[in-house]
């Protein structure tokens, strides 16, 4: 940082610094917000007595979300999170628990 404000100025240094953080943010960021929700999601259900079973993949696509850079439309979280809300309240199944 001290090289490229010698060399730049402190605007174009900062403006520098404040673009690669940005692209840092998108590529890494938005990976581990969504490592942290999976992780508080699967502590608080476990801690309720949930259970975690594996899905088909096509079932899965059908009402999975992810939040990295922004948010989705207020009607296609609502939609995916009723799905998922059937999927889980739906008979157990056949296949074993997934380990934590």
């Amino acid at each position: 940082m001290a090289g490229a404000t010698a060399q730049y100025g402190v605007l174009a240094a900062g403006l520098g610094s404040a673009i690669g953080s940005a692209i840092a943010d998108a590529i890494f960021g938005s990976a581990e917000r969504r490592k942290m929700r999976r992780i508080n999601l699967r502590n608080c259900m476990g801690f309720k007595g949930y259970q975690r079973y594996p899905l088909t993949h096509d079932l899965w696509e059908k009402f999975n979300f992810e939040e990295g850079m922004g948010r989705k439309r207020e009607g296609v979280r609502q939609e995916a999170l009723v799905l998922q809300a059937l999927v889980a309240s739906g008979p157990t199944p056949q296949t074993g628990e997934l380990p934590l």
